[in-house]
Order: structure tokens, then sequence, then C-alpha cells
């Protein structure tokens, strides 16, 4: 039994690992159209969902067939929670964020889920945080002031939206892990996520119509919508609920920050994205609360 859980937190490890690589490039492609090509959160993500939903159902439909109905039948309350809460929410906020800011600094500020986890994992066992935990949740804070101020509390240099935006998604991606744990237990991540982006895709679609939103589809924009269907959405979020279940939220958590550090890698190399120093000392602070947590207990919520 050991051996087979060490083993389940190995493949967790590594799912969760090429999950945040995925994410942090399909970040800066989407920063790339929405900065560079005028693509807008409100066009983007609605068509996203719901192609990508598609995709994932009619695969499900091949390699289950009717069983893939199942969570419809039997979990549809808690399907369509997560699907508005968690992956809707996450998807709206994730982008709207870059689009505020730049990949790097979204993905950064998107890191202070771990913080939200460890709130949320202390409420539950009825325990006040620890040495590390409190340690953790002072440098989130410090570099999430550093980031938004360069360290002058009497200026923001980050916009406003940039920064409420890089808040609601943290709290999204906390629901996201947190929500499903059970669902994909029972029906698999396949199923969980095709119908939870399906459904919040159609629910964007009635909000926004996307479709009257004047949009100049060029070669560069369509292969970049592509990439984020398949190599930001489809592969990486079935793979990361997928490591949740075999590895628990709190490591999987800690191992996406993958994502902020490919982001800000790649948006500095290939769109000329530039960070001030203070950007980098503050993004090392949120960075570093995963590494101060991650001697914790795992715990599967």
């Amino acid at each position: 039994m050991k051996n087979d859980n060490q083993n389940n937190i190995k493949k967790g490890t590594i799912i969760c690992l090429i999950a945040g690589l995925l994410w942090g490039f399909s970040g800066v492609c989407g920063q790339y159209i929405m900065q560079q090509k005028g693509i807008t959160t409100t066009w983007l993500v609605p068509f996203r969902l719901v192609f990508a939903g598609l995709i994932m159902i009619t695969i499900g439909f091949i390699k289950q067939g009717k069983q893939f109905l199942d969570v419809w039948k039997n979990d549809f309350l808690r399907l369509l929670v997560f699907a508005l809460c968690g992956m809707t929410f996450c998807q709206f906020s994730y982008f709207s964020s870059i689009a505020a800011s730049n990949a790097g600094t979204a993905t950064v500020l998107q890191q202070f889920s771990i913080i939200f986890v460890m709130l949320y994992t202390c409420f539950k066992n009825k325990k006040l945080p620890d040495k590390k935990e409190l340690i953790s949740l002072v440098l989130a804070l410090i570099g999430a002031f550093l980031i938004a101020t360069h360290g002058n509390i009497k200026s923001l240099v980050m916009s406003e939206a940039g920064l409420f935006w890089g808040f609601c998604n943290a709290l999204a991606v906390t629901l996201y892990t947190l929500i499903p744990v059970k669902l994909i237990n029972k029906y698999g991540a396949l199923a969980v996520t095709g119908w939870a982006m399906l459904i919040g895709g159609i629910v964007l679609q009635l909000v926004f119509k996307p479709w009257t939103i004047e949009t100049n589809l060029d070669t560069q924009v369509i292969t970049a919508v592509i990439i984020i269907i398949f190599l930001g959405t489809i592969l990486p979020f079935a793979m990361y609920l997928r490591g949740v279940v075999l590895a628990g939220a709190n490591r999987a958590v800690m191992l996406s920050n993958m994502e902020p550090m490919t982001a800000t890698f790649l948006s500095a190399l290939l769109l000329g994205q530039q960070f001030h120093f203070m950007d980098i000392i503050g993004s090392i602070c949120i960075l570093s609360t995963i590494f101060i947590l991650s001697a914790r207990p795992d715990e599967k919520e």
C-alpha cells in the first residue's frame, strides 16, 4: 500500500509539472493575441471552453459510451457548481488578469491559491496556522505588495484591474482544486473536465455573445487559439485534476508553480516583456511559499 501511494504521488507530481508548463506557454499565447492582436477575454474564453469541452466530451463518449453521462444523472448539482465556480471563474479571471497585466505577473499572483488552500485546510481541521504557514502568509503578502507598488506604499504601479483579477484567479484556482475531487474519484477527470468546460462555455456564450464581437482572425490568432485550446486547455486541465487525485490538492498547487516561471521566461523572451527588479523580488517571495509549505504532510481533501 505504501509503495502504491508513493507511485501515485510520483505520477501526480510529473502530471502536475507538465500541466504547469503547458499553462505557462498558453498564457503567453493569450497575452500575445489580447495585447497585440486586440482579442478580448469575452471572445476568447467562451469559444475556448466550448470547443475544448466538445472535443473532450467526444473523446469521453468514444472511450466510455453512455457511462460518460453518469455524472449528469447522479451529481448534476455538484458538477454545475464546479463548472461555474471552478472552471468558468478560473478561466475568465485568468485571462482577464493577463489582459490587465501580463502572463508572468498574472501567473505569479495566481500562486496565492496555495495560501487560500492552506487557510481552508486550517479551517477544515480547526487549527491555527503553524510557524511555516504564518511565514508563508507573510511572504505572500510582501510579494504582492512589491509587485503592486514596487516598494512605494503611496503608488500603485500595477493596474487595479490586474491586481483585482489576479487575486480573483487565485481564489478561482483554489475552488477549482478543492470542489471536484470527489467527482473525479467517482467519474474520472475526462468526464468532469469536459462537461464543466462545455457548461461554462455555453453560459459565457449566452452572457457575452462573442459571435457579435468584431475580431480579426489572421493566421497568428488562429494558431494561438488552437494552441490555447489543445495545449493550454484540454491537456493541462485534465492532467492537473488527475494530479490532484494522485498527489493531493496541496502538492498539486505547489507543483503548478512551473506555470509562472514558464510564463515569465517566455513573455520576456518572446514578447519582450520587461520586469522590474521589485517584480522579481516579489515573485520570489510568493513562489518561496510553495517550497516552504512543500514539507508539510500532504492531505487529500
